[in-house]
């Protein structure tokens, strides 16, 4: 059984994440240390040698994940979902606060991000209960169950505030129902109200710099030395990366810590000033790559529970692709999501890892006759 397991692992798959997780703890290093910098000063960088720890310590506990059935997590799916939204509630009691909002919950020395894994906690749950024997999407009672399953946790992160992660959601919750057989009528309908329901958020429950970071992004200018800084920042040492990049520990923005946020939601502004326009080309190819991978694992999955997984997880990591790289280069607001496996921070890696160990399972655990 063993053998049979490790022969259907998807190696290709590991491969990338750990070149993709080491090429990220080498950003957070360079992007963290000043001045005259090389490799052999990294180590000199406390966020460095804590991303690393986190890096070695999240792909352990990947790959030990990955050995373990992912079909014995249904049946924690009402644990696994009351404790998850548990944590959510607790943090609007006891949380700490920073930049205006209240995510975290100091454990010890450490301070956890609950909505970080309760993205992981969503996708087990509604993928448990979509794959659900008999369960169909036909009619529009048949949406009660996913909607309110993932609206209850989602309007509590939402309150933190929080709306990138709360938009997280609904981007997880899109894609597993869409495959589970959602039809062309409900989502067009559910899309309206979510367009006018997004009008009504703006206009009467958004706090002040949330409006302000939705509109800054389109003229940054208006605001050059308050909402718009991060966003001209940004911009700055994209384009000073020219093709060629200034290379590794050379970017000026970077460097001279005129970048705010640069080892965690604007990482990419570091790719893009120190790899150029070629590294940050081939680093987008390759993330791609990974979320097409992830695809790939569900559509070979032995059961639908595996392929939401998956679904979930995909979507997942291109929502916060396409979000994290849009607000560096102003095409989108600044909403705060890290770039998955490359920006610091222990929560959000910990959840990325997480995510990526119950794919590999789904890949280890699609050969039926294993069992």
């Amino acid at each position: 059984m063993g053998k049979k397991l490790w022969k259907s692992y998807d190696y290709i798959l590991l491969l990338t994440i750990v070149a993709i997780s080491i090429f990220g703890v080498i950003l957070v290093g360079s992007s963290s240390v000043t001045g005259e910098s090389s490799f052999a000063s990294l180590f000199s960088s406390r966020t460095f040698v804590k991303q690393l720890l986190w890096v070695a310590f999240g792909l352990t506990g990947m790959v030990i994940l990955s050995v373990i059935d992912y079909t014995e997590w249904q049946r924690f799916k009402i644990p696994l979902y009351l404790f998850s939204l548990a944590l959510l509630i607790l943090v609007i009691f006891k949380g700490s606060s920073a930049w205006g909002a209240q995510r975290w919950l100091a454990i010890g020395k450490f301070k956890l991000q609950p909505s970080e894994p309760a993205k992981i906690a969503i996708i087990l749950t509604l993928s448990a209960t979509m794959a659900k024997e008999g369960r169909s999407l036909e009619r529009w009672k048949d949406l009660l169950v996913p909607i309110a399953h993932v609206g209850i946790p989602m309007i509590v992160i939402f309150l933190q505030p929080d709306l990138g992660t709360s938009l997280i959601f609904l981007a997880i919750t899109g894609s597993i129902l869409f495959v589970a057989g959602m039809r062309w009528l409900h989502m067009a309908v559910l899309s309206l109200v979510g367009a006018i329901g997004s009008v009504f958020a703006f206009l009467f429950l958004l706090k002040p710099y949330q409006k302000a970071r939705l509109i800054i992004f389109q003229d940054p200018w208006q605001d050059p030395f308050g909402d718009g800084w991060q966003i001209i920042q940004s911009k700055v040492a994209i384009g000073s990366g020219q093709f060629w990049g200034r290379g590794l520990f050379r970017g000026t923005q970077t460097q001279l810590d005129f970048l705010p946020a640069k080892n965690t939601d604007f990482i990419f502004s570091v790719i893009g000033e120190e790899l150029g326009f070629l590294g940050a080309s081939l680093f987008l190819l390759v993330y791609v790559f990974l979320i097409t991978r992830i695809l790939k694992v569900g559509i070979e999955a032995k059961d639908t529970f595996g392929r939401y997984i998956c679904v979930g997880v995909a979507a997942m990591f291109a929502f916060q692709l396409l979000v994290n790289v849009g607000m560096t280069i102003s095409i989108m607001p600044v909403t705060g999501l890290p770039l998955p496996l490359v920006s610091y921070g222990g929560s959000s890696f910990l959840t990325t890892m997480i995510s990526l160990g119950l794919v590999l399972s789904v890949a280890a655990h699609s050969d039926t006759s294993i069992f």
